[in-house]
């Protein structure tokens, strides 16, 4: 089986379902999919898909960008981690959810995202909130 990495530097892209609940409410666990394309111009707000020291693949939001490295945290979590630029597989473009095409250069993502980010101390009762009235 081939890795992220081997399949984005053969085909420019990497495509695959979502497993986990890092990235909720953007994201939903086996209902949503994403598209991964290489690593370039990385800034505050996009979510990549990096791999952990210890082999875990993990797709977070970078919250900030130091000289060296990147602090990254997942939507529905609330420890910022570090990571290096050599840990980073792929920057997510796209995603889809209930068969309808998002990008992540759109308005709508660019207002989700740093709205989402600037409530990160509120986050824990909007998450509550919203898992509250979610219906999918």
């Amino acid at each position: 089986m081939s890795s992220p990495e081997q399949i984005i530097k053969e085909f420019g892209f990497y495509s695959a379902p979502v497993h986990g609940m890092s990235m909720y409410p953007l994201l939903k666990n086996h209902r949503d999919s994403v598209y991964i394309e290489p690593p370039e111009h990385l800034k505050k707000y996009d979510v990549v898909l990096f791999r952990r020291k210890n082999g875990q693949l993990v797709l977070h939001r970078i919250v900030s960008i130091e000289k060296s490295c990147f602090l990254v945290c997942g939507d529905n979590e609330f420890f910022k981690e570090t990571i290096q630029k050599e840990q980073i597989i792929g920057k997510m473009t796209e995603f889809c959810r209930n068969n309808k095409n998002g990008k992540t250069a759109g308005l709508k993502f660019k207002i989700y995202s740093h709205c989402w980010c600037s409530s990160f101390f509120i986050r824990k009762i909007l998450l509550y909130i919203y898992t509250k009235f979610d219906r999918d």
